[in-house]
């Protein structure tokens, strides 16, 4: 009988802590699931890395041979070939457009004229930044012989209807603008 009793003792003394010992480990191994299941979760570098950017080496090739045809010498062949199809470019549907690209190739050719920054030398793509699935700003640094400058570049496709693709979702140049000031 005291077997029994001293049993029942020991059950009213020990049941609270088992209970709670058992409601810890059921609260570990929840925890235990979660922060497994978080880590199955994409990073914001996977994420960024997962938007579509397709054609992202076809716009590469259209700024290098932006920047090839500006080193020439020849900046109204540069413009006109980066703008073309663009709503930059086309001075029918936007009468200011015509003026604000010349602007910017007077601009441009102004850089090459002063004595401070003066040939072209080289150009180099340091930042690519989505903003959602169809917009994307590219950087590049324009490397003169004594001076640097950044250009960035914005790109916009018209989204893509579920059911296919066509050539008018392609990307076009909405944005184009260069820095001097680099801080």
């Amino acid at each position: 009988m005291q077997t029994k009793e001293r049993e029942n003792q020991m059950k009213q003394h020990y049941n609270p802590l088992y209970k709670s010992f058992c409601g810890v480990g059921a609260a570990l191994i929840c925890l235990m699931l979660l922060l497994s299941a978080l880590r199955l979760l994409p990073t914001d570098a996977q994420i960024l890395s997962s938007v579509d950017v397709s054609g992202d080496s076809d716009l590469d090739a259209k700024i290098k041979s932006f920047f090839a045809t500006l080193a020439s010498g020849n900046s109204d062949s540069a413009f006109e070939e980066l703008l073309r199809q663009s709503p930059l470019g086309s001075s029918g549907t936007n009468p200011q457009a015509a003026e604000q690209r010349n602007e910017m190739r007077n601009q441009t050719d102004a850089l090459k004229a002063q004595s401070q920054f003066g040939e072209i030398i080289h150009w180099e793509k340091y930042e690519t930044k989505s903003i959602g699935n169809d917009i994307t700003l590219i950087r590049y640094i324009l490397k003169y012989e004594r001076y640097p400058v950044i250009w960035t570049f914005t790109f916009y496709r018209k989204p893509a209807v579920a059911s296919s693709f066509s050539p008018s979702n392609s990307w076009v140049i909405i944005g184009l603008d260069f820095d001097t000031n680099l801080q």
